[in-house]
């Protein structure tokens, strides 16, 4: 997990080190540093022309303040209430709050829409630290880090970016489902999953073909052809017969052979 703050002053649990947080604390075009990690908050202008574009960053997730030793509170930088059990809603140093983000993870090809309302983490090259739910549909809530793709899909209003206390932004889909890309989740292509169709192990019947069969007789060049009572399809189809058509065929077969031996 990793360490993402609120709008308060607090110490780490055990590590000795103060982080100063402040309401309003995260605005745009600011630097701000924690735990000698610096990182610059985008401007609304240079988040407006980040739309559209894809970019790779390092993303971990964090947990309710009740069970992340490293989360000191829920409250967030921009007022609105941290929920960890949504897909929707995570914590980011460099952009502003308030802004919409789609997150596509190359290895579950799994996409989400979330809405940045919260400063941090402040820990390495993490760019991003997403609810523990969204990293639950990720599927990387064992790793707690990973390589995602992100575009921004909307820049915040500077009202939106500003600290507002008790703050509802509005709603956000969260979890999409999966695609083959950050692009086509954004056009809204469904990847289609490989089915393995079932195999049917169960021997079937072969086409039973019959061919036309000549007789000739000492007496009589003339060939008689048996098939030809029995209508055929174009030669590049084969008839398939039934066991009826068989017995039928075989009658015949009989009843020419007696005509013939009748007329010798």
């Amino acid at each position: 997990m990793a360490r993402s703050f609120g709008v308060l002053a607090v110490f780490a649990a055990g590590l000795g080190l103060a982080f100063p947080i402040a309401a309003g604390a995260k605005t745009p075009g600011r630097e701000y540093c924690f735990n000698r990690v610096c990182h610059t908050v985008k401007s609304i202008e240079d988040t407006r022309r980040l739309i559209g574009v894809t970019t790779k960053l390092k993303a971990s997730f964090y947990d309710d303040a009740k069970s992340d030793r490293y989360n000191p509170s829920n409250l967030t930088s921009s007022g609105e209430y941290f929920r960890a059990d949504k897909p929707d809603n995570a914590a980011s140093p460099i952009y502003p709050d308030g802004t919409k983000l789609l997150v596509w993870h190359p290895g579950s090809r799994k996409a989400l829409m979330v809405r940045v309302n919260n400063a941090g983490p402040y820990w390495g090259d993490r760019k991003l630290d997403l609810s523990r739910a969204a990293a639950e549909k990720f599927g990387i809530t064992g790793s707690g880090v990973a390589t995602v793709q992100v575009q921004v899909v909307e820049a915040p209003t500077k009202a939106e970016a500003t600290y507002r206390r008790g703050r509802t932004y509005a709603p956000v889909k969260g979890y999409l489902g999966q695609f083959a890309s950050l692009d086509a989740a954004a056009t809204g292509n469904v990847a289609v999953p490989t089915t393995r169709l079932a195999v049917d192990e169960t021997p079937k019947p072969q086409p039973v073909v019959v061919a036309p069969v000549a007789m000739t007789t000492p007496k009589s060049p003339e060939r008689v052809s048996v098939a030809a009572a029995i209508p055929m399809e174009p030669k590049s189809k084969p008839v398939r017969l039934t066991q009826l058509d068989i017995r039928i065929a075989a009658e015949v077969e009989r009843e020419a052979r007696r005509f013939l031996v009748a007329q010798r």
